[in-house]
């Protein structure tokens, strides 16, 4: 009966704890979303790293497709470069001596150069008036090329060698290669070309090491964007696909792969699927090599993705994961509200009874931790309470001390008031004492004097010696007595000599005259401020005025020296001494000496202690700190 009330208020602070608006979301809620996060984050991530890895996989190929197509264009322009330089041969050999140049030479040079070239269609000599001055083979050019006209006309003009782009006439397809001829002076005087059929050379060789798939294909263009060469040979002559974007790029001698999505649907060219697109153009020539491939088959980020199947498998472990997260919270949620319960009890101050076993795993370890700490607790509030009852005793204790305590500190308060009052009445005995004495003393030997002074004016007058001698007797006398008042006022040795001066004088004025002896040790101790030597001297005249009064000792012993940052003063003599306890308990006589060296002591921030015994004589040590020096 008394487990299952805890176990109700329990159940009924869960429930209070579910409807608060800050834990609506439960625990099976939170391992479910929990199991989601961890199914579908790395997911999420394994899909983000591939699709990262298959991009950087497509720059890879991207630039692995240029640098293909430039070493085929490389290719070709040495071997374009090579026709050009085998023409510049003949022109150099021809050039000199051209307007005087024998035909036979001329045929002979012609014939020579055409010996080198392979699949050569002709090789030409021109004047500067575009006229045939040599061809060989003799016979296939009955006058000046049509097609090549136009770019004679532009060597002549720029002496620059030229490649011409794709032309058709009617023996087919050809290209022309036309360099300058100099004379000795360096004008261009004619012009040596070739004709070749790109069909008869090596270009479609070259070109389909470059393609790759079904979709592959690899051209050779010219400037104006016609295919010169191709892997297709049906290609040859026609226009190329994105002729100006491919035109700019040989202009600016620029390398560059681009997606094509149908930049040339509107000139009825259909577009079956997106295409990538390769340009390297030649470094010496106005061509370039172009390959094209489907995107789907030269980008593996551009393939066919089983969307149904990933949807599948997505599907299949959400369901794994639900069904991993249904076990999960079963197995956790139900010894979790037995734990919950449990711990509301003890919350509640019932510690009476152990928690149940709960199994061997974690939330049983868990089980078995909080009901140690159940029994923990129960041990805490056991020694809590007799901690309570000591600290109760103990502050009874404290609490008579500090009665204690306070009775001392009125008792003390009441000695200051009662030595405020003994210092008062001392100087105002003081006060009437020197007041009897100018009275008595010296006002008596001041009216002497005058009655002198008055006695020798007398005689001056009458004729006589005055008494001088008495005059001066009484006026010692007088000044004496004045000088003793004023060193019992203030020495003036200790403002003229200093502390150390002034003490050995006091000592021996005192205690000396009394038949005491008394031995002085001084350490290295410089002048202090006013007020601090003042105080010190007045703490050795109280401490050796008590010797000369209540000691009746033989032998004094004074001691001032620097200690550290203290000044240590030690008086010591080998009277009768006393109990110092016994004097303070003592009702009536109070050691009011004493007590004023112990005022003067703590008024200067240090402290007195009175060392003494009956029989073994007595030592008053004080320690006063030095003070801080300002700085300059």
């Amino acid at each position: 009966m008394t487990r299952e009330a805890p176990a109700a208020g329990a159940r009924e602070g869960l429930a209070a704890e579910d409807e608060a608006p800050g834990r609506r979301i439960g625990l099976r809620a939170r391992v479910f979303l929990l199991m989601a996060i961890g199914v579908f984050f790395p997911l999420a991530l394994m899909a983000g790293v591939g699709w990262y890895w298959l991009h950087g996989l497509d720059e890879r190929l991207l630039a692995a497709r240029v640098a293909a197509a430039a070493a085929v264009a490389a290719h070709f322009d040495e071997a374009l470069t090579g026709d050009l330089e085998l023409l510049q041969r003949l022109a150099s050999g021809v050039g000199p001596h051209f307007a005087e140049l024998d035909p036979e030479a001329a045929d002979r040079a012609a014939r020579e150069t055409f010996a080198h070239f392979r699949h050569r269609e002709a090789v030409f000599l021109l004047d500067a008036g575009r006229r045939i001055v040599a061809e060989e083979p003799r016979g296939r050019l009955s006058a000046t090329p049509a097609t090549a006209l136009p770019l004679v006309g532009e060597v002549l003009r720029s002496g620059l060698p030229r490649l011409s782009d794709l032309v058709l006439d009617r023996r087919g397809a050809l290209v022309h290669e036309l360099v300058p001829v100099r004379d000795w002076s360096g004008a261009v005087v004619g012009v040596a070309g070739g004709t070749f059929d790109p069909a008869r050379r090596d270009f479609d060789r070259m070109l389909r090491l470059l393609r790759r798939g079904q979709s592959g294909v690899a051209d050779l263009v010219d400037s104006g964007g016609a295919v010169v060469a191709s892997t297709d040979p049906r290609r040859i002559g026609a226009p190329v696909e994105c002729r100006a974007w491919i035109a700019g790029l040989l202009r600016d001698h620029r390398s560059e792969s681009a997606r094509c999505d149908g930049c040339h649907a509107e000139r009825g060219v259909p577009v079956r699927r997106p295409e990538l697109r390769t340009v390297s153009p030649l470094a010496s020539s106005p061509w370039g090599v172009v390959l094209r491939q489907s995107t789907e088959e030269a980008l593996p980020s551009e393939g066919a993705v089983p969307w149904i199947a990933l949807l599948l498998v997505l599907a299949v472990q959400t369901a794994l994961a639900g069904l991993f997260a249904w076990g999960a919270v079963r197995s956790v949620t139900q010894p979790v509200a037995v734990l919950t319960a449990e711990a509301e009890r003890i919350a509640s101050g019932d510690l009476a009874w152990p928690i149940p076993p709960l199994g061997a795993d974690e939330v049983g370890h868990l089980g078995r931790s909080l009901d140690r700490m159940r029994q923990a607790i129960k041990d805490l509030v056991e020694r809590v309470g007799r901690a309570n009852e000591e600290l109760e005793r103990r502050v009874a204790d404290r609490t008579r001390e500090l009665n204690d305590a306070n009775a001392r500190l009125r008792e003390r308060e009441a000695d200051r008031v009662e030595l405020l009052r003994k210092v008062i009445t001392a100087q105002e005995e003081e006060r009437r004492r020197v007041a009897r004495e100018l009275h008595d003393e010296t006002s008596q030997e001041l009216a002497v004097l005058l009655m002198r002074i008055d006695r020798a004016d007398v005689a001056i007058r009458a004729g006589g010696a005055p008494a001088l001698d008495e005059l001066r007797a009484v006026a010692t006398r007088a000044l004496d007595d004045v000088h003793r008042l004023i060193l019992d006022l203030r020495p003036s040795v200790l403002d003229d000599l200093g502390l150390l001066s002034a003490i050995r004088w006091y000592a021996d004025r005192t205690l000396t005259a009394r038949g005491i002896a008394v031995r002085c040790e001084f350490g290295e101790l410089g002048r202090l401020p006013p007020e601090l030597e003042t105080a010190l001297f007045r703490l050795c005249q109280e401490a050796m005025s008590n010797v000369a009064r209540h000691a009746q000792a033989t032998q004094v012993l004074v001691e001032v020296a620097v200690s550290g940052r203290e000044i240590a003063v030690d008086v010591e003599d080998d009277g009768r001494g006393f109990d110092p306890e016994a004097v303070a308990r003592r009702e009536g006589r109070r050691p009011w000496g004493l007590l004023g060296i112990r005022e003067r002591a703590e008024l200067l921030g240090g402290a007195a202690r009175i060392e003494s015994s009956p029989g073994n004589g007595t030592r008053v040590s004080v320690r006063i700190p030095l003070p801080v020096e300002d700085p300059p």
